[in-house]
């Protein structure tokens, strides 16, 4: 079973019904969603007194803008260079230890 995102609208609708003290599993069977999404938007409305979800929740980047740009120009400087060279450079010049995964989608942003 996996997860499926819940609309705003269904939040609001979970802290309404809530608010008319219907039970968790009274809330989950009239608007068709998993008791454990009524509970854990109770949860989240009773923190932070909203029903969207936090933005900008996303694990940092392990490279900086600059440090991208460094491996573009130095791909650009030499067009020959495989991935395993930008990752080499990316170890010694830059002190990264990236994947060459990760040097193909540097390189795809540009």
């Amino acid at each position: 079973m996996g997860r499926k995102a819940v609309s705003i609208d269904t939040k609001k609708g979970i802290i309404l019904l809530r608010d008319t003290d219907m039970s968790q599993h009274g809330i989950s069977r009239k608007l068709n969603v998993s008791r454990h999404c009524v509970r854990q938007t109770i949860r989240k409305f009773n923190k932070l007194h909203t029903t969207p979800t936090k933005r900008g929740a996303a694990r940092r980047s392990k490279v900086t803008r600059r440090q991208k740009c460094a491996i573009k120009v130095q791909q650009l400087r030499d067009y020959t260079l495989s991935l395993n060279d930008l990752v080499r450079y990316a170890q010694t010049s830059l002190n990264l230890n990236i994947s060459r995964q990760t040097v193909s989608r540097i390189l795809h942003e540009f």
